[in-house]
């Protein structure tokens, strides 16, 4: 066993639960291994020490007892009432102020307002939606990209090394250098002409 093995090996090998291979070759790997030699010895104390604990009973009725020890649950508040009475009240208030302003009735204001915002929704919905499926597409197709290549890029800095990437970064630069100062010379030429 070249690896230390799992602290669930271990305790594992002290209740005698592992198969006969992986004991010997726990075994072995103790043999070569002092760390793991410590750490087998110190499960081994507290394994004794568990196993050696006489058994616990819990008391008849120890639950309901700490169940009755435990403060009462606050009830809820009725913090949202006075927010939606409040709410109701100015809706109110300003229905009636706009029917007594524009003379209006306020069951075709509300007929009115029904009908635009049905408009409006049966006019952006479709749009939305296609919105919505172009955009899931574009993103998968953009993440789709980009682990191409992210894993095109680490395939070709392990092929080209340290020194190819220096090679290819100053290469980089040194063709953004000239397509700058070449479109600053076109653009000056176009201007001069």
């Amino acid at each position: 066993m070249n690896a230390c093995p799992r602290p669930k090996a271990i305790y594992l090998y002290l209740e005698g639960e592992l198969g006969p291979y992986e004991a010997a070759k726990l075994e072995e790997h103790l043999e070569c291994c002092a760390a793991c030699r410590e750490a087998l010895e110190e499960r081994r104390l507290l394994h004794e020490a568990f196993t050696s604990l006489p058994p616990f009973e819990v008391p008849e009725g120890f639950a309901r007892s700490v169940m009755d020890s435990l403060p009462a649950p606050e009830t809820a508040k009725a913090g949202w009432l006075a927010p939606l009475l409040a709410a109701a009240a100015a809706l109110t208030v300003g229905l009636a102020g706009f029917h007594i302003f524009t003379g209006q009735s306020v069951f075709g204001m509300l007929v009115a307002v029904n009908r635009f915002l049905g408009e409006v929704v049966a006019l952006f919905t479709p749009l939305a939606v296609k919105t919505l499926k172009i955009g899931s597409v574009l993103a998968k197709v953009a993440g789709n990209l980009a682990g191409l290549g992210f894993s095109g890029l680490s395939a070709l800095t392990r092929i080209l090394g340290p020194e190819g990437i220096a090679l290819a970064a100053g290469l980089s630069m040194l063709f953004a250098l000239l397509a700058f100062f070449g479109a600053r010379r076109f653009l000056r030429q176009g201007v001069g002409s």
